[in-house]
This record gives C-alpha cells, sequence and structure tokens, in this order.
C-alpha cells in the first residue's frame, strides 16, 4: 500500500472512532450539562476510542514524515 491510502486508512480510522465517540456522548441531551450521565464503562469506552483515534492520527504523522513530507519548517 502506498502512502496516500495508508493515510486514507488511518484518517478513516481515526475519524470513524471518533464519529461513534460523538455519538455515545450525545446520548442525554436533555440534562444540564454540569449533570453527570455516563456511567465508569461508557468513560472507559470513551477513553479507548479515544486512544484508537489518537494512534491513528500518530500513525498518519509517521506516514508523512517518512515519505518526506508533514515536517514544520
Amino acid at each position: 500500500m502506498d502512502a496516500p491510502q495508508e493515510t486514507v486508512v488511518e484518517a478513516g480510522i481515526a475519524l470513524d472512532a471518533l464519529a461513534a465517540l460523538s455519538v455515545r456522548l450525545n446520548c442525554h441531551c436533555d440534562v444540564h450539562p454540569d449533570t453527570l450521565v455516563l456511567p465508569a464503562r461508557k468513560v472507559q469506552e470513551a477513553c479507548e476510542i479515544l486512544d484508537a483515534a489518537v494512534l491513528a492520527l500518530k500513525e498518519i504523522v509517521v506516514i508523512a514524515q517518512s515519505k518526506g513530507g508533514g515536517g514544520r519548517d
């Protein structure tokens, strides 16, 4: 797989994870913003999803850097 394909795959993983997290955390829109509504299991799942998204985004950076792009001047 070439760098653009790898980048698209990793970006898709990150975006899918973040979209799933958004759906899961948006389940109690009718409560006051300071009200705790997530059980510990949902918080743990949210952290796992965030970790997966962060790893995918880091992989995108690695792919870009290995192909001579993505660096800051």
